[in-house]
């Protein structure tokens, strides 16, 4: 799958790159060029990575204070700008292009198992500080990393085995994707579209259904798959983001939220945040805890908040201080992620209901 356009990809992306005097290509120019910006953050990522381990190694057992203030706000420029000027061989940086272009097509159509054997390629366990760093280089889905990173720093881990990485990563995709809308869902497929619409930019270029039906296996969106399998079967091969989008809604209209199931995927690869929701914004700041009896309230602090009354008064405050459902909804999916709780338990889905009716009042 994807071989042609893999190789349209590969040979844009090497035209692109502007030719310097002798074998050497700077990294500055290759974030300056007319390329897919998941391969400009993944060249950064890695050239950053390289900097700070070569750092460390030579600050390790050092008698110099290097955390002094003053120090650190220099190195940072010094740092900067030996990675903007850090320069590829010619060879090095073609070699470097086939596998990072292979390395993004497999995260965009499958991103838990990307991460998963990405950064578990070597060993079952890993550290915080080296998963962030391992992060970095995969740009799209970006709700990924930042859920990953907030709940890991919050959280104090210090390290984290591969079984414990994928159910966190199955928890982090069924807590923000769970409640979008079929419109919503498919703008976070944006990257993917992006990616195999270069060099052409059309911005309607459709993509292989087979492709998408991969993306939700990834998700254990099982429940999608058929509506997918029906459209090969009419004759269909390829779907444009605006045909997906609609497919999705009237999917998510007949049988409800999107559902997930944890799924083993086959260990093979593929040759493969926010978003723009609601809109409607609060003419003032909500009351919330007025419309939750408390009865729900009691529910909602021992079931989502760890019975704790003080995390709950703060969630319900911030919360009506925000200025539409769009960032109620991610905030809500934070402290579910955060406090390991079923999207899907009766008290997540009344504690859903109660927000949602903040933001769209029923017509009376």
């Amino acid at each position: 799958m994807f071989e042609l356009e893999t190789g349209t990809l590969i040979q844009a992306i090497t035209q692109r790159i502007p030719q310097s005097a002798g074998d050497a290509i700077a990294l500055k120019d290759i974030l300056a060029a007319d390329i897919p910006m998941p391969i400009k953050s993944y060249f950064r990522a890695d050239v950053e990575a390289m900097l700070f381990s070569e750092l460390h190694r030579y600050r390790k057992g050092s008698r110099f204070n290097f955390e002094h203030p003053e120090l650190r706000s220099l190195q940072d420029q010094i740092n900067s700008i030996l990675v903007l000027n850090y320069t590829f061989s010619k060879n090095e940086f073609l070699s470097r292009v086939d596998d990072t272009v292979h390395m993004i097509i497999n995260y965009l159509v499958r991103p838990q198992w990307t991460l998963v054997n990405m950064i578990f390629e070597k060993e079952p366990n890993i550290s915080t500080q080296s998963l962030i760093v391992l992060l970095r280089h995969l740009g799209p889905y970006e709700y990924i990393r930042e859920i990953i990173s907030q709940y890991l720093t919050e959280k104090k881990i210090a390290t984290i085995s591969k079984e414990e990485f994928k159910l966190l990563l199955w928890k982090v995709d069924g807590g923000y994707i769970g409640r979008k809308t079929g419109d919503e869902l498919s703008k976070i497929l944006s990257p993917l579209f992006d990616f195999f619409d270069f060099p052409k930019k059309t911005g309607t270029n459709p993509i292989l259904i087979k492709a998408l039906i991969k993306y939700f296996e990834d998700k254990g969106l099982m429940m999608v798959i058929p509506r997918l399998e029906g459209e090969i079967a009419q004759g269909k091969l390829e779907i444009s983001r605006h045909e997906l989008s609609a497919l999705l809604e009237d999917f998510r209209r007949t049988l409800g939220s999107f559902k997930f199931e944890k799924v083993e995927i086959e260990q093979k690869e593929l040759i493969e945040p926010s978003t723009d929701g609601d809109q409607s914004a609060p003419t003032r700041i909500l009351n919330i805890e007025s419309s939750i009896d408390e009865s729900d309230k009691k529910k909602f602090i021992r079931k989502i908040f760890k019975h704790t009354e003080k995390d709950f008064n703060s969630a319900i405050q911030s919360i009506g201080n925000l200025n539409s459902w769009k960032q109620a909804s991610k905030f809500i999916d934070e402290i579910f992620i955060k406090n390991d709780v079923d999207p899907y338990s009766a008290e997540a889905t009344k504690f859903i209901e109660i927000i949602y009716e903040q933001y769209h009042p029923k017509n009376k």
